[in-house]
C-alpha cells in the first residue's frame, strides 16, 4: 500500500489503520461477550463494561517454556486491564493527593513530583529528590556513550552521558530520516 493511501486512510480514521483495526476487533469482542453474558473479569468477577478495560489473559502462565499453553483456547480468559497485571506489579494511581515513587518506594504528595504529560498519572515516576539524585549520578559518570569523549573536554547535555556533538549529529540524522519518509 502506498504511503499517500496510508496517510489518507489515517486522516479519515483519525489514527493508523492498524490501530483502528485493533480497536474494532476489541469492540466486536466485547459486544459478543456482552451478548453471551461472558463479559466477566476472570480475576475479580465483576463485569467488563468498556472496551478500554478488556484484555485477554492466560489462566496458567505459558512463559515457562510451555508454548502449548499459549495457544490453548481453554487457557484464555478475559479480564480488566487493571486486574491483568503481572504478579507483584502495582499500578501507580494518585490516591488522596499521594503518589508512589518508584525509586524510594514511598507514597509522597503529588507536589513532590514533576509534571509529566506522557505518564498516565500526569506525574513523573520518580519524586523530585530521586530524579535529582539520578541526574547527579549520571552527570558524575562522565564519558559520552557514543564517542567516548571525556566530560570536561566537550559540552555535555545536562543529565545525559552524551556530548552535544553526538547529540546534534543524532538529531540531524533523525530529522533527515523524517524528511525522507514524508517526501
Amino acid at each position: 500500500m502506498s504511503n499517500s493511501r496510508q496517510r489518507s486512510e489515517a486522516k479519515i480514521l483519525g489514527m493508523s489503520v492498524g490501530t483502528a483495526c485493533n480497536r474494532l476487533r476489541r469492540m466486536v469482542m466485547l459486544h459478543l461477550l456482552q451478548r453471551h453474558g461472558e463479559n466477566v473479569c476472570f480475576k475479580c468477577g465483576k463485569l467488563i463494561l468498556r472496551v478500554e478495560e478488556l484484555t485477554l489473559e492466560h489462566k496458567q502462565p505459558w512463559r515457562a517454556g510451555r508454548a502449548a499453553l499459549f495457544w490453548d483456547l481453554d487457557n484464555i480468559a478475559f479480564s480488566h486491564a487493571r486486574c491483568n497485571l503481572r504478579t507483584g506489579w502495582v499500578r501507580r494511581e494518585v490516591v488522596a493527593g499521594m503518589l508512589w515513587c518508584s525509586a524510594c518506594k514511598q507514597a509522597l504528595s503529588t507536589t513532590c513530583f514533576h509534571k509529566e504529560t506522557r505518564q498516565r498519572t500526569g506525574y513523573a515516576q520518580l519524586c523530585k529528590d530521586c530524579a535529582n539524585a539520578k541526574r547527579r549520578k549520571i552527570k558524575a559518570q562522565g564519558d559520552c556513550q557514543r564517542c567516548g569523549a571525556k566530560r570536561g573536554t566537550r559540552p555535555f547535555r545536562v543529565s545525559h552521558n552524551i556530548c552535544f556533538v553526538c547529540h546534534n549529529a543524532r538529531q540531524h540524522a533523525y530529522s533527515k530520516k523524517q524528511q525522507a519518509e514524508t517526501a
